[in-house]
């Protein structure tokens, strides 16, 4: 089955990651005599959960384990042959008298319909021959196998006289009252001590779940299934701190909230598990064995809270849904409410209120997972990224938690399967989870190089387009200099020709040499990009605002809103020239004698408002113009809005918005 279940996840991962070195492994190997590669992958998710439900109804049908069972090594005794009795008793005291008290009417034959000794307000004796037990074999060891006994007592019993009580133990007990140092209840009881003599057994768990079962083994058999338990409680925790150092590792690394909460979840595994195998009892906390009784249901029912707040944030819940990611948090806070007053019964050692209240969560239980099963369903439905895992993850604990809650009410048979499938829910998440996080790594990754490339296309087509600007630029400045340097040093040479070197002569010329000097530092300032880096954006700006209201008969108004550092220095070129191109434009076209420029910065959004009382110009004709044609197609590249407001006679109003990226290098 391991084999099968391997290939299958292994083909699965080649469907989804197509390479030539899987292909050549999977047409080399002995996995290929099966059909399962050549099947398509929507057929393999079907028959995945086909195959699902056919080793869930296995399981749930097959032999069923009871409550209360006897056995020598790994095979069941006959209760008949044995003569084994079971008697449930009011008393909670367990010592001498209460077993001598108990009348031989009371003793009842425990047959195939074995008794029901769960969520019962009495304790449960048992009365074994020993000597019909030896005629499977001899034992040396007596192994209760189960570490979560509330209270557990033993005796030999020789027709009505008690030859030996073994002391009181029990996990609401310190550990060293346990017989052996060891998570279950072993005792020494070798099979040659003790001849026509009965053991006693009486165990106290009421109002909840009681497993009694009873194991008469060899010291061969002990130690094997012992190492075997140690093992699988080893592998099992230490695959899970292997993932939480991963994942320790990526929230170190990339920083996302949702890292934080699955290691959390991860450590809370490891902690139940290293709790429920009883080794936290009998190595951290011997003295105190009210905290091994109220950790371990508490662990178990805070795993789904960071596990619930990994999916809320993974997915954006809070921000998509807020109604129902508030919705969220009001059912996760009265299912802990309801855990957390069963725990606080639990201290006051109130043991009914404690077991009313588990049944209670068992009952709201279903609800509370049927609602998350809506919930997840709904997501894929809303085409929420990674909503199929969230469903995934959440169908397997509910489908396992289900059988588990089942198991523990006696409704559906009690197995190997059924009594653990605890353990399978919170592996079947951590699986899942796991590898969402691996598809979500690998998403995100081919997103950042899809984001890349369009940003390297983006930038080269920028770069094109500021090419074209200032080429037209330097066309323009050329003009400038013909039209206006290059004329009045012209009509200089001219006057000097014919002018006598007076003193008034001098004065002249310096004056006029003085006004093509202004004019060649002003068309520098307009030109030039390093005056940005010498005053800034804002005051590069206002120095063009003002030498347009000297120099020109326009009343021209600026306005700067929001913060002035805010704008990236990549984008502050592009926002200088667009400004420069849209009063140039003004100027040459609008004939108007008041205009306004206004510009806003909110966080990333760049807003620049330009209007004016012109002669305005046809709609149709706007993108006729060179410099408006170039805003529009960086406009274009930026993903930004270019609008234009105009008709003949009617003024020109202009509005350009575009949203900064950082990772963007204009």
């Amino acid at each position: 089955i391991e084999e099968l279940l391997f290939s299958f996840f292994f083909i699965l991962y080649c469907k989804l990651h197509p390479k030539p070195i899987f292909k050549q492994y999977l047409q080399s190997s002995i996995f290929t005599k099966t059909v399962f590669y050549n099947i398509p992958l929507q057929y393999i998710y079907s028959m995945r959960c086909k195959l699902v439900l056919l080793f869930f109804s296995i399981f749930c049908i097959a032999k069923s384990k009871a409550q209360l069972e006897i056995k020598f090594n790994n095979n069941e005794v006959s209760y008949a042959t044995c003569k084994i009795e079971f008697s449930l008793q009011n008393t909670t005291i367990l010592n001498n008298s209460s077993l001598l008290n108990i009348k031989k009417e009371d003793w009842k034959p425990l047959t195939k319909n074995k008794p029901k000794i769960s969520y019962s307000p009495q304790t449960t004796w048992l009365k074994i021959n020993l000597d019909d037990i030896k005629n499977y074999g001899a034992f040396d060891y007596v192994n209760i196998n189960n570490p979560h006994i509330n209270f557990l007592k033993c005796w030999i019993l020789k027709k009505d006289t008690i030859i030996k009580s073994f002391d009181v133990t029990g996990d609401n007990l310190p550990f060293a009252n346990k017989p052996m140092a060891t998570s279950n209840f072993v005792f020494n009881l070798s099979s040659n001590m003790y001849n026509n003599c009965y053991l006693i057994i009486a165990a106290d768990k009421r109002y909840t779940k009681l497993d009694l079962p009873v194991i008469f083994c060899t010291q061969n058999y002990f130690a094997s299934k012992s190492a075997q338990s140690n093992i699988l409680y080893g592998i099992a925790i230490g695959f899970c701190m292997l993932l939480l150092l991963f994942n320790f590792y990526l929230l170190i690394t990339i920083r996302k909230n949702f890292y934080a909460w699955y290691s959390i979840y991860l450590a809370l595994i490891c902690f139940y598990f290293y709790i429920n195998s009883g080794l936290f009892y009998q190595y951290n906390i011997p003295n105190n064995p009210v905290w091994n009784d109220i950790l371990r249901p508490l662990i178990f029912c805070f795993i789904e809270l960071p596990l619930a707040l990994f999916f809320i944030d993974l997915l954006n819940i809070k921000f998509k849904f807020k109604k129902l990611y508030f919705l969220n948090k009001a059912i996760v806070s009265f299912y802990a409410l309801v855990y957390v007053i069963a725990l606080i019964s639990l201290l006051a050692n109130s043991f009914e209120l404690h077991g009313f209240l588990l049944k209670f969560s068992g009952y709201i239980l279903f609800p509370y997972l049927f609602f998350y099963l809506f919930q997840s369903l709904f997501f894929i439905k809303q085409k929420v990224v990674f909503a199929k895992f969230y469903f995934l993850s959440f169908i397997f604990f509910l489908v396992f938690t289900s059988i588990y809650s089942l198991a523990q009410k006696e409704i559906i048979v009690s197995n190997s399967f059924t009594n653990y499938s605890n353990y399978w829910a919170i592996i079947s998440e951590t699986i899942i989870a796991t590898a969402l996080l691996v598809w979500q790594y690998k998403f995100y990754r081919d997103e950042a190089l899809q984001l890349q490339q369009k940003n390297n296309k983006l930038q080269h087509e920028v770069y094109k387009e500021t090419v074209a600007w200032q080429e037209k630029e330097l066309l323009r400045l050329s003009s400038v200099l013909h039209d206006t340097v290059g004329a009045n040093l012209g009509f200089l040479r001219l006057e000097t020709d014919n002018m006598p070197l007076t003193i008034d002569g001098r004065n002249y010329i310096a004056d006029y040499i003085t006004r093509i000097g202004n004019e060649v530092r002003s068309m520098s300032h307009t030109f030039s990009p390093f005056v940005l880096k010498n005053k800034g954006l804002f005051e590069s700006i206002n120095e063009v605002i003002k030498n347009i209201n000297n120099n020109t008969s326009i009343n021209l108004q600026f306005e700067w809103l929001g913060e002035k550092e805010i704008i990236l220095l990549s984008y502050q070129g592009i926002v200088y020239q667009i400004v420069q191109e849209l009063l140039q434009n003004m100027l040459k076209h609008s004939q108007a004698t008041t205009a306004f420029i206004q510009i806003i910065t909110e966080e990333n959004i760049v807003n620049i408002y330009v209007e004016d009382d012109g002669i305005g110009f046809i709609q149709n004709k706007i993108t006729q113009g060179i410099g408006l044609k170039n805003i529009e197609n960086l406009m274009k590249l930026l993903h930004g809005n270019f609008i234009i407001k105009t008709n003949h006679g009617e003024g020109t109003n202009i509005s350009i918005e575009f949203k900064m990226k950082s990772y963007e290098n204009i």
